[in-house]
């Protein structure tokens, strides 16, 4: 199993806790700008650290980010319904 194939939450925590911190900014859905001021970073180092984030997670953009986190949040597991 590569680490693509593994669930957006189990990706997420081999980032670096800086990274994760952008992340979780993104996720709240902070612009780069507000993400720096709050992180007493600049905007530049926010755009680095999204770069790192996209790469190590095998995603596009803040957008998939997003998107794959929630659908993991969100999605129902679908063995435990038979599990009864």
């Amino acid at each position: 199993m590569n680490k693509h194939t593994l669930p957006i939450s189990k990706q997420i925590e081999q980032l670096s806790r800086r990274e994760m911190q952008v992340a979780h900014k993104i996720m709240e859905g902070l612009p780069n700008k507000r993400i720096a001021s709050q992180l007493f970073i600049s905007e530049r180092t926010v755009k680095f650290h999204c770069a790192n984030i996209y790469r190590k997670l095998g995603i596009p953009n803040r957008t998939s980010l997003m998107a794959n986190y929630y659908r993991q949040l969100h999605q129902p597991d679908m063995g435990s319904a038979d599990r009864r």
